[in-house]
């Protein structure tokens, strides 16, 4: 099975906030498969997968790009009411973060190699784009791609001239020939690479090319695309990515036999290491390096056996090391102490309070900022707006 799969595409579906379930499944191929990268033609994505596709490619480091995710994060949790206040532009900080961690080369490094699916405002059809000639223009692809209506803003971004929303309206699982493609999804549903529901619910829908199972969880993780949820969640979900990867190379017969253990410090770590040392069942000692896992950085990998099938509670002790001290150096609190007593449950619940009389002051001094940073393209939107207006006064 390994060698009919070689030369396989993969496909990263549209997932908002749900990026960290992709650095796991990724950092999983690496480790126990790096074929399955290394001999892939193509790698597709459609929104947030897109953005995933080409920081991969680009050679971002593991820990940069979980460090990336973890700070969009925390800039859109920062507020009271989070994504919905007027200080955070989601399209700002995709295209900002884009400019610096990007190499000038980008385009070279990823033309050919990626296919990232947009959906043209004029009439609805799906794109597929993999040819750039710069570093601008993967950018305006990616912030297209990523660009959901009036979540996002109202007026949509541009591509080379042309207007374009996210790729998942229209195409979120993009493919060229299905049966040579590894789809993967965040979503619980019928893709090689996804969580695994426990239920006997086995209704699903597809949603633009997406398996989408009707469940609780798939609703719960639908609204956390959106709307992120505390740090440790977002930990759980990118553990929940390494163990559905790991699934799937086992399900193939192409994992590895010898996977890392998790107890073991990186510089302990030898070749002739075999599974057997993490089947341990004796706790973490005490950390006795900056490389070692300490006993309360297991708090969420018990959180998250909780939520899994047996099966995979195996799997929590032979999770890379690297890849779970990076997890956890992302999720340590930034700003000391003061940011401790910002978010304690007092201050939060006086600022709550405060809320409406900071909210409308706060809207009028962000508003005013977008208004400045929009006028050098105000002439060319407003054109498109009055456009959109005929178009819809028209099918009226």
């Amino acid at each position: 099975m390994a060698e009919q799969m070689r030369g396989w595409s993969l496909s990263f579906s549209g997932c908002g906030f749900m990026g960290f379930y992709y650095v796991g499944v990724t950092q999983c191929l690496s480790e126990h498969a790096p074929q399955l990268l290394r001999d892939a033609p193509k790698i597709l994505g459609a929104s947030g997968g897109a953005l995933h596709c080409v920081t991969f490619l680009c050679g971002i480091s593991l820990e940069h790009r979980l460090q990336i995710l973890m700070d969009l994060v925390r800039s859109a949790r920062k507020r009271n009411i989070g994504v919905l206040h007027p200080s955070f532009n989601l399209f700002t900080h995709i295209r900002d973060g884009l400019n610096e961690i990007l190499p000038s080369n980008a385009h070279k490094l990823v033309s050919g190699k990626v296919v990232i699916s947009l959906t043209r405002v004029s009439d609805g059809k799906n794109v597929l784009v993999s040819d750039f000639d710069s570093k601008e223009e993967i950018i305006d692809a990616l912030v297209c791609s990523c660009f959901i209506p009036f979540y996002c803003g109202l007026i949509p971004p541009t591509f080379r001239g042309v207007r374009y929303v996210d790729g998942g309206v229209s195409n979120n699982v993009p493919l060229i020939d299905a049966s040579t493609t590894i789809t993967i999804s965040p979503f619980y549903g019928e893709h090689d690479i996804c969580p695994k529901v426990k239920s006997t619910n086995f209704l699903h829908v597809n949603l633009t090319n997406m398996s989408f199972r009707l469940c609780s969880g798939n609703f719960y993780l639908a609204a956390r695309a959106l709307f992120p949820p505390e740090q440790k969640v977002l930990g759980e979900i990118c553990l929940r990515g390494y163990l559905d990867a790991l699934r799937f190379l086992e399900e193939k017969g192409i994992c590895d036999p010898s996977p890392p253990c998790l107890n073991v410090p990186l510089e302990e770590k030898e070749p002739e290491l075999t599974s057997s040392c993490c089947e341990s069942e004796s706790p973490p000692t005490k950390m006795q390096s900056n490389n070692e896992i300490t006993p309360e950085g297991t708090e969420f990998i018990d959180h998250l056996r909780l939520s899994i099938i047996p099966w995979d509670d195996k799997i929590l002790r032979i999770i890379s090391p690297e890849f779970y001290l990076a997890l956890q150096k992302s999720l340590k609190e930034k700003g000391g102490y003061l940011a401790k007593i910002l978010n304690c449950f007092p201050v939060r619940i006086i600022s709550y309070m405060m809320l409406p009389c900071t909210l409308p002051v706060e809207s009028v001094i962000f508003v005013g900022q977008r208004l400045l940073r929009w006028f050098p393209d105000m002439p060319d939107d407003l054109e498109w707006l009055q456009w959109a207006a005929y178009k819809i006064f028209r099918l009226a």
